[in-house]
């Protein structure tokens, strides 16, 4: 079996996907989120779930509108949906949010960089788990995965400079022009690209590396949201 072949193959179809849906005035001002929750939910294990929603957390926060959210299935609860398929999704859940527009320049990579920032400001509990009968501290919490998605780019050269300044940006994949992960040290960013063929290829192994490095998110702490919404019974907390 030739794996490259088969993702080529993936890759092709994708690219086939979005071209069509900019071709349409009204899929086109919704960014082809669709197609890249299909391409997610084509791949992840099923301990992860792909919507388009909000993130809100137990203050009543909520952030701005995103295309694509990955989140947890197995440990955080999913209190609301709508009728039109979005998600509100607890902040806990959150393993990465992505953006997703025709190209990726200045002005998207900013776009892109405040939507993110609505989600990952949110604050976010955590809660000690009980596995195997044995009580587990609290999990330290787990950053958040931020990405841009889309067909054309900009050259790599101009993405680094900007992501200076853009630094919820972890990772992001033009189909047509380059897939990319970015590395930060202090002040110093810089980034890795695949191009080519290996675009799509490599964006897949690179979503997969870095959810693997997260793990699992930290236990939410129910409690909290109750007692941020019940007025006649508390829960105390006490870790």
């Amino acid at each position: 079996m030739d794996i490259k072949s088969l993702f080529n193959t993936k890759q092709t179809i994708l690219e086939s996907k979005l071209d069509i849906l900019l071709e349409h005035p009204v899929t086109k001002g919704e960014h082809c989120e669709s197609a890249w929750i299909d391409f997610f939910r084509s791949f992840l294990p099923n301990k992860y779930a792909v919507d388009k929603g909000f993130v809100f957390d137990y203050k009543g926060n909520v952030s701005e509108q995103i295309d694509i959210i990955i989140y947890d299935t197995l440990y955080a609860p999913l209190m609301f949906g709508t009728d039109a398929g979005e998600k509100f999704i607890t902040a806990e859940s959150v393993y990465a949010v992505f953006e997703s527009k025709p190209k990726i320049d200045k002005e998207t990579l900013e776009y892109a960089n405040n939507k993110l920032n609505s989600v990952i400001t949110l604050e976010r509990t955590s809660r000690g788990v009980i596995n195997a009968g044995r009580y587990c501290k609290p999990r330290e919490l787990t950053d958040i995965i931020g990405g841009i998605l889309a067909i054309e780019s900009v050259g790599l050269d101009t993405i680094e400079k900007h992501l200076k300044v853009y630094n919820n940006i972890d990772v992001g994949c033009a189909i047509k022009r380059h897939s990319f992960l970015v590395k930060r040290n202090g002040n110093n960013v810089s980034i890795s690209q695949a191009t080519g063929k290996e675009t799509v290829l490599a964006f897949f192994y690179i979503i997969l590396d870095e959810l693997y490095k997260l793990g699992t998110v930290a236990g939410i702490d129910i409690r909290s949201y109750a007692n941020a919404t019940l007025d006649n019974f508390k829960f105390t907390i006490i870790e």
